[in-house]
Formats: structure tokens, sequence, C-alpha cells
């Protein structure tokens, strides 16, 4: 078993490690999580929006280069 230590120990590397990633992986990372999650049909609006944004951004991603 873990110490408490341990654990918060492995989310701040996790954290800081999610913030080295590249602007595109994360990208990536989010649009794959949110089409792979089931969302309730109140939940839907608010996903959507969000996952409008989130194209818009991989767009402005892609037109500076980070995909090349």
């Amino acid at each position: 078993m873990l110490s408490s230590s341990r654990v918060a120990m492995r989310q701040k590397r996790s954290d800081t490690d999610a913030r080295l990633w590249r602007p595109w992986l994360r990208i990536n990372r989010v649009l794959r999580a949110m089409l792979h999650t089931r969302w309730s049909a109140e939940a839907w609006p608010q996903v959507k929006a969000e996952f409008k944004k989130a194209l818009a951004l991989k767009s402005q991603i892609r037109r500076a280069g980070w995909f090349n």
C-alpha cells in the first residue's frame, strides 16, 4: 500500500508531466477523452460547447505548425 506522501508525489509528478506535453498531444488527449466518455443529456450541451472550443484550438495549433 502506498503512503499518502507517495501518492501526493505521484500526483504532483503526473501534473508536471502533463504540462510538459506538446500542445498537440494535450489537445488530442482531451478530444479523445471527450469522445470516449458517455455524457448525460444534461451535461451534453456544455460538453458540446467545450468540444467545439477544443476543435478550434486544435485547428489553431495545426496552423501554428505544431503538427508538422
